[in-house]
């Protein structure tokens, strides 16, 4: 494995990270807690990662989503022995829904530090969250807690005090990996933080396809102001590849649950974006749904844009069928993470998706342009 730049994560649940004295009167553990939390490594939002010291062939991006803090973890096996230069959680980190008492997200994130720890995983992370470590089924903006549930993100991923996450609402971060043969860049889109209320259909809401409709409000947002301007800006740098991680789907339009066409207009607002600043050198990888698939859409001028899904590493769907129009096969229910096999060289990426015990049971190619992938503009 390529060498990296990191943050070791000495987690310190220790702290007074929140000022609530119900919360205060469970961190007396902290010695132990500290002591479970020393194996993480989270990487710094800010630090640009080095791993091209002596770097050639292949690195190896790895991801998952929907892991129960409470449920045997038997997919870590599997994930280690791919050897991942990083590992990118993209939400339901652990499942700590409040009902009102932030504690019970504190007890995730500790047994689930206790998980890891078994585990004895030895590659750094990049987080981001869904709604059950949001900490509210399905939450957006409206969720009361959510300043709570950020600090108790941050703590336990071990986030420096110098990380834009420590100042800014919401999750949304970038991270540009380098090595001597390319670029990586990875976008980390929070979609809960600033999300406007769904709208609920009436149609679906007794059935098995979902519990939302599109809703054409040109007011609600799905990443709100800031976040919006920020992937602007983040958008015209250079890279060779970028990777665009978001915890609900952005492609898929087979169902009514959770994913960026409940707000169709902003679906449509994030493709034009990517379209204006993007070739065909862009992978989306998403989480949420409890099973996995791989997606594909071809604008009139012929980008193609690539999304892979990755979900649950332990806890499996049921859903065994899902008629979607731009879903590239058939969709995996089982256990499984994400692989992107990126070769410089080549100019090629696979993306693969991995059952537990099973190997990869969906991949996909994807073929580099010649040039390097640059926002227009600059």
């Amino acid at each position: 494995m390529v060498g990296a730049v990191l943050i070791l994560g000495t987690t310190n649940f220790g702290k007074k990270f929140i000022n609530s004295t119900e919360i205060c009167s469970t961190l007396k553990r902290k010695n132990k807690m500290n002591s479970i939390l020393k194996h993480l490594s989270a990487i710094s939002l800010t630090t640009l990662l080095s791993l091209g010291q002596g770097f050639s062939g292949e690195m190896v991006i790895g991801f998952g989503s929907c892991l129960d803090q409470d449920l045997p973890q038997p997919i870590w096996k599997d994930i280690k022995a791919q050897n991942p230069e990083v590992f990118i959680m993209l939400g339901d980190n652990v499942y700590g829904d409040t009902y009102g008492n932030i504690q019970k997200l504190e007890r995730a994130y500790q047994n689930q530090a206790r998980a890891f720890e078994k585990a004895g995983l030895g590659f750094p992370f990049l987080a981001i969250w869904d709604d059950h470590d949001y900490g509210k089924n399905d939450g957006g903006v409206e969720y009361s807690q959510k300043d709570e549930s950020q600090k108790l993100f941050l703590k336990f991923w071990d986030l420096p005090e110098a990380d834009r996450r420590h100042r800014n609402r919401g999750l949304s971060f970038e991270e540009i990996i380098h090595s001597k043969e390319g670029t990586v860049q990875i976008l980390m889109l929070d979609t809960r933080y600033f999300r406007s209320p769904l709208k609920r259909s009436q149609i679906l809401k007794k059935s098995s396809h979902g519990r939302y409709e599109p809703d054409y409000d040109t007011s609600k947002t799905m990443l709100g102001r800031d976040q919006w301007k920020w992937l602007t800006i983040a958008l015209k740098r250079e890279a060779d590849l970028r990777i665009l991680g978001t915890s609900i789907q952005l492609l898929a339009e087979g169902h009514g649950w959770e994913r960026w066409g409940n707000l169709p207009l902003e679906r449509q607002r994030l493709l034009n974006l990517l379209a204006q600043n993007s070739n065909s050198n862009l992978i989306v990888i998403s989480g949420d749904r409890h099973l996995g698939g791989i997606y594909s859409l071809r604008t009139k001028e012929g980008i193609e844009f690539l999304e892979i899904t990755s979900s649950s590493m332990n806890k499996p769907g049921s859903l065994t069928n899902e008629p979607d129009p731009l879903r590239i096969g058939g969709m995996y229910a089982g256990e499984n993470f994400g692989i992107i096999r990126i070769d410089f060289q080549r100019r090629k990426a696979n993306i693969e998706l991995h059952g537990l015990n099973e190997g990869v049971v969906l991949s996909k190619t994807l073929n580099f342009d010649k040039t390097v992938l640059k926002g227009k503009g600059l």
